[in-house]
């Protein structure tokens, strides 16, 4: 308590003594370097002049690079001196151009916010086109454009290169520092033990585990000083030196109380996230449109159409052509080795659900022994993977080729034969049997608006070690972000994981 003057002849008057703990972060105005906002302030800034000096080095290695290749191939000795002349004059153009479109694409964003490689690729094309344009309208003249493309194709590499190994040391820091995300779940109580293991099996971009610290009940009067009861509960919850983030998880009715939440987090420095539920994800997306005096949304199916279907049925088209000669080999070698275990069939035909829930039928390489299919019934008490799919991790009726193949996925390779039909993607929810898709309820079913794929986010993100609620989000959140970079992106992803043999069998 502290003593507040008054007027001369009346007796103090005693008035609460101020919240020390978060009078810094309740202040109107926060010092920019106090405490662990400016720590994490200073950490931004540090994190982006990083990346800005590695695109900047990337940009001059690769035009430096490109240059230099151009005169071995000519036969010319590699003049540095003549090569700096002219990156003199075209990299600072050239480099401040990557800068502000890697900055307007959120390259430079927290680094669970940042794309990939697929927003690298896309912003370093949009870069060069930008340069292209800029020499060209400035009166500059080439003999050739190889400058152009070269450095595009070395600029990209280097800079998702570096990149990645920046977050890989950066990962491996932070994993020898023990640094974990402490998170609190506020929300319906029915989601919080779901949302809460889906976050502790998952890791964020950086490779920092999160840890749930704790679970509370979205109430009214979380706004008032000195709340009592779940209020007052959740209010002392509310502590930026043991939380780092609040995650709600859904809520109904009244917004009063997320508008308190959202306001104490926010003068104590949290961040608050929206963990949607399936429902939510499986729901249509939401696009603003113009309408008199009331902000209106409309409603859109998450299906491909139109432009986008006809680039990704072209890229199907074009890639699994090229694929299937390539690989041609590797499915003779795999064929010979099925027919020699057990003289049976090489190709295992299997009635899969696809777009429009429309049969068609799958073909894999055979893995399991013949007549497998009518042990399914009695191995069902078995089942390892929870909702509507069924995996054994020993499963008996798998051949000791087929184990392999499995593993490596050579099993799913003739479904190319299934792309080239336009039955399936390259890239794309994975086609569910009979047997799965007949457990799947209603709201489940909205993943087959778009065509399955060969591979997907399911693969690339843990495969036969995610849940299935995690799984059903991954191939709405896939059918959201849809480009032909995230297609790139999940193929190159795919070859590693497969490789590594990470949640296969």
């Amino acid at each position: 308590m502290t003593t507040r003057p008054t007027r001369h002849g009346e007796p103090p008057i005693a008035t609460p003594a101020p919240d020390r703990r978060h009078a810094r972060r309740d202040a109107r105005f926060l010092p920019l370097l106090s405490g662990p906002a400016g720590a994490a302030a200073v950490r931004r800034v540090l994190s982006v002049a990083v990346l800005v000096t590695i695109d900047v080095t990337a940009c001059f290695a690769g035009v430096y690079a490109a240059l230099a290749i151009k005169l071995l191939v000519q036969g010319q000795a590699v003049d540095s001196g003549a090569i700096w002349a002219v990156e003199q004059k075209a990299l600072p153009l050239a480099a401040a151009t990557m800068i502000l479109v890697f900055a307007k694409n959120r390259l430079y964003a927290p680094r669970e916010q940042r794309g990939g490689a697929a927003r690298v690729l896309s912003s370093v094309t949009l870069s060069t086109l930008v340069v292209l344009a800029v020499t060209l309208v400035a009166g500059w003249r080439f003999d050739t454009y190889y400058i152009f493309y070269a450095s595009w194709f070395l600029v990209s590499v280097l800079v998702v290169a570096l990149r990645a190994s920046y977050d890989s040391v950066t990962a491996l820091a932070l994993d020898a520092l023990r640094f974990e995300r402490r998170a609190l779940l506020v929300g319906s109580p029915a989601l919080v033990s779901s949302i809460a293991a889906s976050l502790e099996r998952s890791e964020s971009r950086q490779g920092v585990p999160y840890r749930v610290v704790g679970s509370h009940q979205l109430i009214a009067g979380l706004g008032r000083e000195g709340a009592g009861g779940a209020a007052g509960e959740l209010r002392r919850a509310l502590d930026p030196e043991a939380v780092d983030e609040v995650i709600l998880t859904g809520w109904a009715g009244d917004d009063a109380p997320v508008l308190e939440l959202l306001e104490v987090c926010r003068r104590r420095g949290l961040p608050v996230r929206l963990a949607p539920t399936t429902a939510e994800l499986l729901s249509h997306s939401v696009q603003a449109v113009p309408a008199p005096g009331l902000p209106l949304f409309e409603l859109r199916p998450p299906v491909l159409g139109g432009a986008a279907f006809l680039a990704k049925r072209a890229f199907d088209l074009v890639v699994g052509s090229l694929l299937g000669l390539l690989l041609m080999p590797v499915l003779a070698a795999a064929a010979v080795a099925i027919r020699l275990e057990d003289g049976g069939p090489v190709l295992h035909r299997d009635r899969r659900v696809g777009v429009e829930e429309h049969e068609f039928t799958c073909f894999k390489l055979r893995t399991m022994r013949v007549g497998a299919h009518l042990e399914q019934d009695r191995l069902e008490h078995a089942n390892e993977a929870d909702g509507a799919i069924f995996k054994m991790r020993a499963d008996p009726r798998v051949t000791r080729v087929g184990r392999v193949l499995r593993r490596l996925s050579i099993d799913e390779l003739p479904q190319l034969w299934n792309v080239l039909r336009g039955e399936m993607s390259l890239v794309g929810p994975r086609p569910l049997p009979l047997r799965d898709y007949q457990r799947l309820d209603d709201l489940h079913k909205k993943r087959y608006l778009v065509l399955p794929g060969l591979t997907g986010l399911w693969q690339v993100s843990g495969r036969s070690e995610l849940s299935f609620d995690d799984l059903v989000r991954l191939d709405f959140y896939y059918i959201e972000t849809w480009s032909i970079w995230l297609d790139l992106t999940i193929m190159a992803r795919t070859i590693p994981v497969v490789l590594g043999r990470k949640g296969a069998y």
